[in-house]
């Protein structure tokens, strides 16, 4: 499949893959993550659950703070 994350075109054999998968792959691990789908955000509790599919968009943010 191929699906855009970040605004970048990415191909995976898969023909599908949670979101929490995708975050896993793109090796993330910044403590607060904002994720949406195809415009809609996807909460924390549901990227396990939540697939993404051929076409989709997923757009993965991370949060950063600093004083």
């Amino acid at each position: 499949m191929i699906v855009t994350v970040n605004f970048e075109k990415e191909e995976y054999p898969e023909t599908e893959l949670s979101v929490s998968e995708i975050i896993k792959r793109r090796r993330y691990s910044f403590p607060h993550i904002i994720t949406t789908l195809n415009g809609k955000l996807v909460e924390r509790d549901h990227r396990e659950t939540t697939m993404v599919s051929h076409g989709d968009e997923l757009e993965i943010f991370h949060l950063i703070s600093g004083g």
